[in-house]
This record gives C-alpha cells, sequence and structure tokens, in this order.
C-alpha cells in the first residue's frame, strides 16, 4: 500500500509517544473538572479506589468484600485484584509526597493514561500486522478523541476495567493477526487475563475463537489448538493466583471458575484429537471433526451454572430486573439507549462496513486481505455485541481504527484536491464526519430528550443540581441509608458506612433499599430501623430516587422530593432543602 500524506509530520519522524502526550494534555484538559472536584465519573470507580485502599491497608489479597458496606458482614464483590494493581503502584508512589486525597486523585489520573498508551501500543502492533504504514497508523490513533468511548473509558478519573478489557480484547486480536501457533497460545493465555477482568467478555472471546475454528475448517491450519490450550493452562493458573484455594470448588457465573476451566480444557482436548480422526485433508473432514467440539463444552459450563452461564445476570429477582438493571443504560441495548448513543453504536458499525468495502476493492495481496477479512469479523462481531449491551462499544470502537485510517486515506486526498478553501474545509470535516461515530453522535443530542429510553423522569430530577457528599465529613461516623448509586461515594468521600451499592451478589440488600424508598412508608421505617441506619441521605440529582418515585405511588422517594418526609425522619439543619437532602431517624 502507498502512503499518502495524510498527517504533516507524521513520515518525518512523529512518534507514537508524542501522539499519546498531545492526546494526554487533551484528555486532561477535558477532565480537568472532575480532577480539580476529585470526583469519579461512575460508582464503580470509587468502588475500585476502595478496593485499593483496603489491599494498601492490610486487607488479604484474596478478600474483596467492602465491609463499610452492610457493616459488619460486608458487601461482597465478584472482582479480582488484577485491575488493582497498577493503581496500587501508582497510589503507593504518589503517597511519597502528596497528601492522601491528591495521591489518590493522581494516581486516577495516571493510570487511564498509561492504558490509553499500552491501548495506543498493541493496536500500532494490530494495524502494522495489517500492513498499515506508519503515518496511517499515527493518524488512526491520533483520532481517538473522536471515538466517544474511547476518550470517555481513557479519561483522567476513569479507573474502573472497561479500559483494561478493551486492551486485553485488542492484544488477542493482534496475536489472531500474527497467524503462528505462539501467537496462539499467548492469545489464549490473555484471554484468560481478559475474562477475569470480567467474563462479559465471553461473547468477543468466542468470536474470536470462532476465526481460529474457521481457519482450521477451511484452511487446515491448527493455531486454534494452540489458542484453546493457553486459555485452558492459563485460567486455573491464574485462579490459584487470585482466589483462595478454598475458592476453587466454587462455581461462579460471574467469573471464571471450574466449570468454564472444564469448558476450555474439553474444547482443547477435542481438537486436538481431530488430529487421529480421518478425513483431515478435506474441508469436509475438518468440518466433521469439529462436530463433537460444543457438546464437550457446552454441558461443562451449562449443567452445572445454568442459564447464568450465559448470563450472570439471569439470576436477579425480578424486582431487581425491573427496578434497577433496566435503567443500567451502560448495559442497555441499542433500542433502549439515548438517540445520540445510539447513533454512535450504529456509526461505529458504518465505520467497520466502509473500512470492509475498500479492504474488497482495493488491490492486495491474499494473505493481507484475508487477515483484514479475519480482523473485520472480531471487530464486526464486537460492534453487533455493543448493539445488545452498549459498553461493549469500547472493544468495537478501537478495534475500528484501523478502519477509520482507510476511510480517511481514501477520502482526505480528494477533499485536499479541491479548488477552494472553502469546499476543502468543509470536505475535510465530512471525512472525519464519515470515518469517526463522535460527529453522527453529536448531531443526534437534539432528540436525547424524545427518544431516551427511561423510567426515571421526574419533574424534580436535577432542580437543585449536583450534590457534593463531602460535607458530610463534618458529621460524627455515621451508619447511612442511601440510594443504591451513592453507597461507593459516601464510602471513598467520607469515613461514614453505608448499606449497599449496585453489586449483584448481594441482592437482598438491594432490594431491601430499593423497597425501603419505592414501598409503602410503614414498610420503610422497618427496614430502615433494621438495617440500624443513622440517617437517610438522598441527592435530589440522583437517577435512582428518581426512578424509586415510579415504583408504588405516595413513597419515601417522593416524600423526599415534595420536601413531606414522615415524621420519623428529622431533616438534619441545613439538609432539608437543596440537593443534598439528609435526615436523622429517630
Amino acid at each position: 500500500m502507498t502512503e499518502p500524506k495524510l498527517l504533516p509530520g507524521a513520515e518525518p519522524g512523529l512518534k507514537l509517544w508524542q501522539v499519546w502526550l498531545a492526546l494526554v494534555l487533551f484528555m486532561t484538559i477535558q477532565a480537568l473538572p472532575l480532577i480539580w472536584n476529585q470526583t469519579a465519573q461512575e460508582p464503580d470507580d470509587y468502588v475500585r479506589l476502595l478496593q485499593v485502599r483496603d489491599l494498601l491497608n492490610g486487607q488479604s489479597w484474596f478478600d474483596t468484600r467492602q465491609y463499610r458496606m452492610d457493616p459488619p458482614f460486608g458487601m461482597e464483590m465478584h472482582w479480582v485484584r488484577l485491575v488493582d494493581i497498577p493503581i496500587a503502584i501508582a497510589l503507593g508512589f504518589f503517597k511519597l509526597f502528596l497528601a492522601p486525597s491528591w495521591a489518590e486523585t493522581a494516581a486516577m489520573t495516571v493510570v487511564p493514561l498509561f492504558q490509553l498508551f499500552i491501548a495506543m501500543l498493541v493496536m500500532r502492533g494490530a494495524m502494522r500486522k495489517l500492513g498499515l504504514p506508519p503515518g496511517q497508523v499515527l493518524m488512526a490513533l491520533a483520532i481517538i478523541p473522536l471515538f466517544p468511548l474511547l476518550l470517555s473509558n481513557f479519561m483522567p478519573m476513569r479507573i474502573d476495567h472497561h479500559g483494561w478489557q478493551a486492551v486485553a480484547a485488542a492484544f488477542v486480536t493482534w496475536m489472531l493477526l500474527c497467524g503462528t501457533k505462539r501467537a496462539a497460545f499467548a492469545g489464549g493465555a490473555i484471554t484468560a487475563v481478559w475474562l477475569y477482568i470480567s467474563v462479559e467478555g465471553m461473547p468477543l472471546a468466542a468470536a474470536i475463537g470462532a476465526v481460529y475454528a474457521w481457519r482450521y475448517w477451511w484452511q487446515g491450519r491448527r493455531e486454534i489448538e494452540s489458542f484453546l490450550l493457553g486459555l485452558a493452562l492459563a485460567g486455573p493458573a491464574q485462579f490459584l493466583v487470585l482466589r483462595p484455594l478454598s475458592d476453587y470448588a466454587s462455581a461462579y457465573c460471574d467469573m471464571l471458575s471450574w466449570p468454564h476451566f472444564l469448558a476450555f480444557a474439553g474444547a482443547a482436548a477435542a481438537f486436538m484429537l481431530t488430529r487421529i480422526l480421518p478425513g483431515q485433508a478435506s474441508r469436509s473432514g475438518r468440518l466433521l471433526a469439529m462436530i463433537p467440539v460444543p457438546f464437550v463444552a457446552a454441558p461443562a459450563l451449562l449443567l452445572p451454572l445454568g442459564i447464568c452461564a450465559v448470563s450472570p445476570m439471569a439470576t436477579l429477582a425480578p424486582i431487581l430486573h425491573d427496578h434497577w438493571w433496566v435503567y443500567l443504560i451502560e448495559s442497555a441495548p441499542l433500542w433502549k439507549q439515548h438517540a445520540s448513543a445510539a447513533g454512535m453504536l450504529i456509526a461505529t458499525i458504518v465505520v467497520i462496513a466502509l473500512g470492509l468495502r475498500l479492504v474488497f476493492q482495493q488491490e492486495m495481496e491474499a494473505g493481507e486481505r484475508q487477515r483484514w477479512i479475519e480482523y473485520g469479523a472480531v471487530a464486526g462481531a464486537a460492534g453487533a455485541i455493543s448493539l445488545i449491551v452498549m459498553r461493549g462499544g469500547i472493544n468495537a470502537q478501537l478495534l475500528a481504527l484501523p478502519f477509520a485510517a482507510l476511510i480517511l486515506r481514501e477520502l482526505l486526498p480528494r477533499a485536499r484536491a479541491l479548488p477552494g478553501m472553502g469546499q476543502r474545509v468543509l470536505a475535510t470535516f465530512a471525512c472525519f464526519v464519515i470515518a469517526t461515530p463522535t460527529l453522527a453522535s453529536g448531531a443526534l443530542k437534539v432528540f436525547d430528550g424524545r427518544t431516551a429510553y427511561t423510567l426515571v423522569a421526574n419533574p424534580y430530577l436535577n432542580q437543585d443540581g449536583p450534590c457534593d457528599i463531602r460535607v458530610l465529613r463534618k458529621l460524627p461516623p455515621a451508619h447511612m441509608f442511601a440510594t443504591i448509586d451513592r453507597g461507593p461515594e459516601i464510602l471513598v468521600r467520607t469515613h461514614h458506612t453505608a448499606v449497599v451499592g449496585g453489586y449483584h451478589r448481594n441482592q437482598k440488600k438491594m432490594i431491601e433499599v430499593l423497597m425501603a424508598f419505592s414501598g409503602p412508608i410503614d414498610q420503610a421505617r422497618s427496614i430502615i430501623k433494621a438495617n440500624h441506619a443513622d440517617y437517610v441521605i438522598a441527592c435530589t440529582g440522583s437517577p435512582d430516587l428518581a426512578a424509586y418515585t415510579n415504583f408504588g405511588k405516595d413513597n419515601l422517594a417522593d416524600r423526599i422530593f415534595e420536601k413531606r418526609v414522615p415524621d420519623w425522619l428529622q431533616p438534619v439543619p441545613g439538609f432539608a432543602t437543596g440537593n443534598l437532602r439528609l435526615y436523622r431517624v429517630r
């Protein structure tokens, strides 16, 4: 492929680290309000910080329970410590010369930017395997901020696991492109890391496995054996490092455990046994040889785990599914998204599809074209998954970068060849509209109010602006009964305890909070008393509080919004009105 001069300075010496520094400056400026206010993007970021705090303060490596929620028993977490490691290293370093709160802020700023650098290195490796020249690789990396989910998930103060998931997915795809058994083994091992970070990566990992299986069927290549072997060995090996031995016999839906290991090992053994089967020289023979694989792997998962092997959330209590899970926009499918988010997901798939079209139109060697097609299959699978679970879109957007480079390589020279300055500017702008999802998403924002799937509409929601949980520090240590979404922030920003956060292993307490705010007033009192809460706290900008008003009539959430709480709740002076409502439990 010839390389037009698309990015000034890309050819004579611009380096990846220089592009990264430019992105660091841009993204840090974007995040300055969050950094200055020491505010995380989401509750998961606060809980991740809590995990690291507890680890550095002496909590066991194997114990991830949050003991300041539902004390003294604690809130059970399904996370492992992998994602905690870089945060702990950064926090330990910054504590040497910064006050604790600013050391945490510095760590939360540096770690996602470090993730971004790793993601750029991995994507550079993948794009080189695809045959993109250095200038086009740098162009693709430079436009990362024009992919909204990449911008938000690698932004300072975003320390949850989604960025690492995307990095792992990209690395495994890079290993797929390498086309060697050694790379396939490394890809399998990193897939185990990826699935420990979050088992929700399973569908995309299966899609990558399917590409390896296609290679075996169509070409007789056997990298899939190495891929599955790496996965089968690395899974239980990491379990020994990440979980206590007492946990080894437990079967989990929300993290890798022995049913997954059995399925991986069974699939690897089934593929290895194809070597002794007849007909391996023909495609039909290899297709027949693969038939036993799902019959070995699927029962290993489904028999011990049941339906939750497909979705860990399948075991949610109906009340939590209907009045908590459906409100989580990042987990919702395309048809339940804001117009701008839906447009972003569709535009990402369009970028992949347009890039693939260019692959078929351009002249290239057969091996190079095959790599692009296989890569496109993985990127397309990531895009399809994002239509079912929106947060999966970060994988699709990271994998879409090479296709964006192809589109820009095709269109930018045409835009620059136009005679008039105005024409060139408008055409160049149009090139980036076509090659990235940001501008399409931005154009649809005006329709969000009319098209958003939301059951949390309430005339009082956000009327008083955001609330600052830090003002609660002036109170003596107390146990706070808060909405599900505010529990983690209370723990990070104050010395108080809280009842629960939004983590599905703690369904009993989550239901209690839901019923207290949304059920009959007398029931609310008994639940809050049973939890030994000193205060009830609510933010009028909380979507959870607004959601509770839709479940029942004249409930506690309604009364808090309307400033007419029952007499067993005493408004704390200074908190009876405004964005933060605080009531002492009588």
